[in-house]
């Protein structure tokens, strides 16, 4: 029967682990995340509303494109989708943290600051799909009000626009410069870092006519590699040899640094204070209150968001337990990108994910 993936090819998330799945090779079946779907499947398992999640076989439901890929990295065959190196790996997971939790910002902003009428058409198409054009656009309408109203969360507002624009069009224009070497981002076939960024790019604004045009215009090597993700099968390509990570990602990883390393300290600054009074094992809040942030060289204001020291966390993780000439590799990287603040400054507590929600281990 194979796995089960719920999801959209509408969202960001849906697309990582999608592209994953298929360029492994996974057996699997998609389920679009209808209205109906949400409430018989998703809800009862997970307790909320959220896409993706995963089926398997022996019952398990697994939650979060990470955990996906996760997931099915260590329980099925065929080439690994996590770099089998250190260094490779280390920037792979960078690279997720970046697309996961920065590239959202542009994602959102486009989407819903933009011309907003294909995406809520979309979402109208996905949960009715008997329905008429007109009762899709009114459906899709009341699905994307909340989608829409959580874009300040995030930072995207009139003084930030752009900024989150040139941001935006500056790593469209360092990651077309690095696909000009090279077919993926560590060699000659993908793995993690391509599948989180062409989650954020694929679903977001590849597919929107729009925006996908938009792309095509400003970023063509970005467009063809979009392309070759989404239809790439595993085979005999290989990485770089000897854990080599190309000098043309620095552009990328050093606008990450510039740019969300200090949302992330200020978090882990954020979640220090809040955990002084909680026990082991208590949820920890989505938002820690509000905070200043850059981007683009614009000023403005979001929500101190938690989710993200997840995945620094694994970042964090993977980077203590290198010793000796490894150890020394990474350093040279992080000090060459101005990242060394975001592995040496540490959380204050383990987080942990209980019942698909964030805990203090």
């Amino acid at each position: 029967m194979g796995y089960v993936l719920i999801g959209t090819e509408a969202s960001q998330f849906s697309g990582k682990a999608r592209a994953a799945l298929r360029w492994k090779g996974v057996d699997f079946s998609e389920t679009v995340a209808t209205p109906e779907v949400y409430r018989d499947i998703i809800e009862p398992r997970i307790g909320y509303s959220v896409i993706p999640v995963l089926l398997t076989e022996s019952g398990q439901t697994i939650q979060d494109s990470g955990d996906i890929i996760d997931f099915v990295d260590r329980n099925t065959s065929g080439p690994p989708i996590h770099p089998a190196t250190p260094l490779q790996e280390l920037v792979s997971l960078l690279l997720e943290l970046y697309a996961d939790e920065w590239l959202v910002i542009p994602a959102m902003h486009y989407r819903w600051n933009r011309d907003d009428a294909w995406i809520v058409e979309e979402l109208g198409r996905i949960a009715r799909p008997d329905a008429s054009r007109e009762e899709q656009v009114a459906i899709g309408q009341v699905i994307a009000n909340p989608l829409r109203d959580a874009a300040p969360r995030f930072g995207i507002s009139d003084d930030t626009v752009s900024g989150i624009e040139a941001h935006y069009e500056g790593f469209l224009a360092d990651f077309s410069a690095h696909l000009r070497k090279l077919p993926f981002v560590l060699g000659d076939r993908p793995s993690l870092g391509d599948f989180a960024l062409f989650g954020a790019l694929y679903g977001p604004l590849y597919r929107d006519p729009a925006l996908g045009e938009r792309m095509r215009r400003q970023a063509p090597p970005v467009v063809a590699w979009v392309e070759r993700v989404r239809d790439e099968r595993a085979g005999p390509e290989a990485l770089l040899a000897n854990d080599e990570v190309p000098k043309t990602l620095h552009p990328i990883l050093k606008r990450q640094m510039s740019e969300q390393a200090p949302v992330l300290i200020e978090t882990i600054c954020a979640l220090a204070e809040w955990t002084r009074a909680q026990p082991s094992g208590a949820r920890i809040k989505r938002s820690l209150g509000v905070h200043e942030f850059v981007i683009g060289g614009r000023r403005g204001q979001r929500s101190i968001l938690t989710f993200a020291l997840w995945r620094l966390q694994r970042v964090q993780d993977h980077y203590r337990q290198l010793v000796g000439e490894e150890r020394k590799r990474a350093d040279n990287l992080l000090e060459a990108v101005g990242g060394m603040a975001l592995v040496t400054t540490q959380l204050p507590v383990r987080l942990d994910r209980r019942d698909f929600r964030l805990v203090i281990a």
